[in-house]
């Protein structure tokens, strides 16, 4: 929590008002660390028609009741010029738990809520099963082709041992010619 205090307050209301604001916090299940005192600075602009705050930052933690009831109280407070209440991100998170497979539908919609990095677009269920075999398909699609299609040199010309010799059953004879129709039909 952030605090500009009206510069005239002398140190034994200055404690007298992190005492209340101490109190508050303690009383929804808070702590207070120590306050750090800036002391007396110049604002940017004249707030409350006045030129200079004293500033004290107060690191707390407690939970969000306690916040909505700070932020009340330090409006109506005289003696604080400006406040600010800032949440801190935890410094070790908790992991988020893995959601478990649903089973399978014959309808295609996916029963339960579809984890966000599953979902393509908004409104549109997506299966786990559909996100992997897409993925697969663009990896396929990404790798360079081993197998070449055209014939290599070796390959088209006939070698001595793919050569039969030749056999009376292996020579095909020629096709006896066909004698042309020299008859032409009879006029009557």
């Amino acid at each position: 929590m952030a605090l500009v205090l009206r510069p005239e307050l002398d140190e034994e209301r200055q404690a007298a008002v992190l005492t209340r604001y101490r109190q508050v916090i303690e009383r929804h299940g808070g702590a207070v660390e120590e306050p750090n005192v800036w002391g007396k600075r110049r604002l940017a602009y004249e707030i409350n028609d006045q030129q200079e705050g004293i500033y004290v930052f107060v690191p707390f933690t407690a939970e969000s009741t306690a916040n909505a009831e700070l932020d009340r109280l330090l409006r109506i407070d005289e003696n604080v010029l400006r406040h600010l209440v800032v949440i801190r991100p935890r410094p070790n998170p908790p992991k988020p738990t893995p959601m478990p497979e649903a089973g399978p539908r014959t309808d295609g919609v996916r029963s339960g809520p579809v984890p966000a990095g599953e979902r393509q677009s908004p409104g549109l269920p997506v299966r786990r099963s559909e996100i992997q075999a897409a993925q697969a398909a663009q990896a396929q699609e990404a790798e360079p082709a081993t197998e070449t299609t055209e014939p290599t040199p070796e390959s088209t010309e006939p070698t001595s041992e793919s050569i039969e010799p030749a056999t009376e059953s292996t020579v095909a004879a020629p096709a006896p010619a066909e004698p042309e129709a020299a008859q032409e039909p009879a006029e009557e």
